[in-house]
């Protein structure tokens, strides 16, 4: 008789655990989502200016590796099957100039999480750093693709047979995008390690509760 009532409670907290889980993942893409919505066009570049970064670096550090992982590769997924999650309502995974930076952003998140893991959020300095980790991969992957489409002109159809220069891609696809970035960097720094001084001040005051009961 213990052994079913107790093999009932473990189901129940499985149940309810794996609920939070979706519950958090489903926040996770909507939260990503959203602030893709939140652009400004650059007039000399395909890639604009969004929310997106700052969602994913504060997603990744609250929510660590493994439940990163799992909303970006939702997220990716949702939007590839035709959902308009993606910047300006985008969707759709097609290759093109900006590509790179959607799939630069799962695995920078994949890298700010596994740092938040390893108590990067448990200072500013620590998860700023993360953040920037992330930024460092998302513009990398960016660039990278961004190369394919660029003439040396600025145009946007292929590259030719010598491709863009450095200073084009840089202009298009990196510098302007740096004071934002360094912003919203910050910014998530500081909820991240606002959000983990709470919960540890919420804990102690748990425990100096029950050490008086």
């Amino acid at each position: 008789m213990n052994t079913h009532v107790l093999s009932k409670k473990n189901s129940e907290i499985h149940t309810k655990s794996l609920a939070t889980e979706l519950l958090l993942w489903a926040v996770g893409v909507m939260f990503v989502a959203l602030l893709a919505q939140l652009t400004i066009p650059l007039p000399w570049t395909p890639v604009p200016i969004t929310g997106q970064t700052f969602g994913v670096a504060l997603m990744a550090l609250l929510f660590g590796r493994n439940r990163s992982l799992a909303v970006m590769t939702a997220y990716l997924l949702i939007g590839g099957l035709g959902a308009p999650v993606f910047s300006a309502g985008t969707a759709g995974l097609e290759l093109g100039p900006t590509v790179g930076y959607l799939f630069g952003m799962s695995l920078g998140a994949l890298v700010i999480g596994e740092l938040a893991d390893r108590g990067a959020r448990a200072s500013w300095l620590g998860a700023f750093f993360a953040a920037a980790c992330g930024s460092v991969i998302t513009f990398t992957f960016g660039v990278a693709v961004l190369a394919l489409y660029l003439e040396p002109t600025f145009g946007l159809t292929k590259s030719g047979a010598h491709g863009p220069t450095l200073g084009a891609l840089m202009t298009m696809g990196v510098l302007p995008f740096l004071p934002g970035d360094f912003l919203k960097n910050a910014l998530a720094a500081t909820i991240a390690t606002g959000s983990q001084t709470f919960r540890r001040r919420k804990h102690a005051e748990g425990q100096s509760d029950s050490r008086e009961s």
